[in-house]
Parts: structure tokens; C-alpha cells; sequence
């Protein structure tokens, strides 16, 4: 990732200025709705403040305000509106339905990405979006986003970061009902916006930037996954794993086909290769998924790092048997004492069903 701007330069003073200025633009919103999305709205928003001084300086920056100027109006609109349905819905006895149809659940999560033995840098990149508010929760559920970023040099840093803020601000800036049609927006969103900064880059090599990507939103007794390249969502069950989302590389394929066996495709020389991933070209297909989920159930997201190094038995049985928070640490941990080749990241939710 790109270095902050030096605190005696320009471009420092702009970014500055931009930031005090952004923060009394969210007094835009409704209160529940700064104080579940305000802060991370704020460190989304420097971020591309920095891309874009980075990349075409002060123009870049008035370009990118005229867009967050149309966004913010819009979006607030839409917040203040969903408030005052709300409102209604409180004054009308109609809360209690609204409850009732998205059924209440407790999460207990961890997440953690280590760099692994054999890497000179961590590409992978991680968030997990609970809304604080019950409302924004019962509305459009809890996000996870894991992605893995490709191209080097910082490039795949730069890649995998800007995707998951893109898609977790993108994600709960959408309207509508339908949480996978959400979700697969955001991600176009999030590949926009690496094709841009990629095709911005004045040098071949440096074009070469992208990430994989696996998100799943968790919202009352259902899983919502879409993935792109080889990062995986898993559902563990009774001591069972069930891989929720399929690879976009070259040795799934094959062991889809018959002509590769689950651990031939573990050792195989071209296990890295994938087909499909975000900001290498204009548009992506996206992949979706739907899955119901029981009480005691876990959600498992990780990068190739994992997934490549730890079987499905030995990632069931850690996740099964410890808590989030320790069974990402072991998770890690496993991936490392078989070899650790690559930058490793786990998300671990548990859910209890009210």
C-alpha cells in the first residue's frame, strides 16, 4: 500500500482538509446510522482521498469530491427515509413482525492473517461489518470479506484493501431487499475501482494488479456467499466442513473434471494458477450462493494460504472443537507447520440462533 503523504507536503494539507470536511457532511445521516457506519464511512473515504492525490493530485481529489458530494446527497436521502419507515413501523406495532420474519441470532467471531514463512509482504486483507444498530442487523445482516491480493510490489496489497472497503461500504450503502444482488453490486463496485487504479498505472508491470475475493453476509437463518478466484467459505456442522463457495482456478477444475484428486490438486505445480479474479478486466463474473444455517453452526472464510496447507478434516475438527478467537490462531498456526508458503487469513463466526 501506498505510503500516507509526508505531514509538509500539499498533498498532505488537502488530505487534511478533506477530512474536516467530510466528517460534518455525515451529520447528512440519521444518528443510528453514523454510529454503525460513520467511522469506517470516514476511513473508506481517506483511503481513496489518498489514491486519489496519489494518482492524479489535486484534480484527482475535486474529481473524487464531485462524486462523494452526488453519493452522500443521495444516499442520505435513502437513510432518512428507511429512519422514517422505521419510525412508523415503531408507532404501528409493526416492529414486532419485522423481527419475527428476521429471526435474532448472537455471533461470537475472530479473524486474523498472518504473513506465513516463504513471503516478503502480506497481500491478504480482511473486515467484518456487525452493524451495532438491530435495525441495520435484522436489515441487512453481518458482513465478512476476505481477499487475496496479486500483482507484488504492493500491488496486491493496494488491490486487496481497496476490495474490501469498497464492497463493505458499497454493500451497506445499497437499497433493496435482495442481500445476494447487494452483495454482487459491491463487488463489481470493488472490481471498478482496481480495473481504474490499475489502468491509471504509467508502467506494463504495474498494471498487473488484482485480488481474489470471498464475501458472505449472515443474516437471520441464512448465508449469502459470492466469491471470486480461490478464496473459500466454508459452513462447519457437527464435525463436518462444507465448502460453500467452488475455486476459479486451473486445478479445481480438473478435480471437478475426474482428472485430479482432491490432495494430487494440493502438490500439483499449477495449483496457483487461477482464471478469475477481480481488476484484471472491466467486468467479472461473480459466483452466489445461498445457504441455510442451524444454531452452533460456524462460518469459515480464508485465503488459498489455509486452504491449500490445512485438510478439510483438520480445519472441521479445529474450528469444531475451539472458540473463534483461539481456532483462528491454531488455524494459522497448522497452515505454518505444514510450510507456510503463502500469506495465510482466517475469519471464524459461530452463530447461536435465538
Amino acid at each position: 500500500m501506498s505510503a500516507p503523504p509526508s505531514p509538509t507536503t500539499p498533498a498532505h494539507r488537502w488530505l487534511q482538509l478533506s477530512a474536516r470536511l467530510y466528517r460534518p457532511l455525515l451529520l447528512l445521516y440519521p444518528p443510528e446510522f453514523r454510529r454503525s457506519f460513520g467511522r469506517e464511512m470516514e476511513q473508506t473515504f481517506r483511503t481513496c482521498c489518498r489514491e486519489a492525490l496519489r494518482e492524479a493530485g489535486a484534480p484527482g481529489l475535486l474529481r473524487l469530491w464531485g462524486n462523494v458530494l452526488y453519493d452522500l446527497t443521495t444516499s442520505a436521502t435513502v437513510e432518512h427515509i428507511r429512519a422514517w419507515i422505521a419510525l412508523f413501523k415503531r408507532l404501528s406495532g409493526l416492529e414486532k413482525e419485522l423481527h419475527m420474519i428476521n429471526s435474532p441470532f448472537h455471533l461470537e467471531f475472530a479473524q486474523l492473517t498472518d504473513i506465513g514463512l516463504k513471503r516478503a509482504r502480506n497481500e491478504d486483507a480482511m473486515t467484518t461489518v456487525i452493524p451495532s444498530d438491530q435495525e441495520a442487523l435484522a436489515r441487512r445482516g453481518a458482513l465478512f470479506v476476505v481477499a487475496d491480493g496479486l500483482g507484488g510490489h504492493e500491488r496486491g496489497e493496494m488491490a486487496s484493501q481497496l476490495a474490501i472497503n469498497t464492497i463493505s461500504d458499497a454493500y451497506y450503502r445499497s437499497n433493496g431487499d435482495d442481500i445476494a444482488a447487494a452483495l454482487a453490486r459491491a463487488i463489481h463496485e470493488a472490481n471498478t475501482a482496481i480495473y481504474a487504479l490499475s489502468s491509471q498505472q504509467e508502467h506494463e508491470d504495474e498494471k498487473e494488479m488484482g485480488t481474489t475475493v470471498v464475501a458472505a453476509v449472515l443474516r437471520g437463518e441464512t448465508v449469502y456467499a459470492a466469491n471470486v478466484g480461490d478464496s473459500r467459505a466454508y459452513i462447519v456442522r457437527g464435525g463436518k466442513v462444507q465448502q460453500i463457495t467452488q475455486d476459479h482456478s486451473w486445478v479445481a477444475e480438473q478435480v471437478r473434471l475426474g482428472a485430479l484428486t482432491e490432495e494430487e490438486a494440493r502438490a500439483h505445480q499449477k495449483r496457483n494458477i487461477i482464471y478469475r479474479c477481480l481488476g484484471t478486466s472491466p467486468d467479472v463474473e461473480i459466483d452466489l450462493y445461498t445457504e441455510s444455517v442451524q444454531g452452533g453452526d460456524a462460518l469459515l472464510l480464508c485465503t488459498d494460504g489455509l486452504s491449500g496447507l490445512v485438510s478439510d478434516d483438520e480445519m472441521a475438527e479445529i474450528v469444531e472443537h475451539y472458540s473463534p478467537q483461539e481456532s483462528v490462531q491454531r488455524l494459522i498456526q497448522r497452515a505454518n507447520e505444514q510450510g507456510g508458503s503463502d500469506n495465510i487469513t482466517a475469519i471464524v463466526a459461530r452463530v447461536s440462533l435465538a
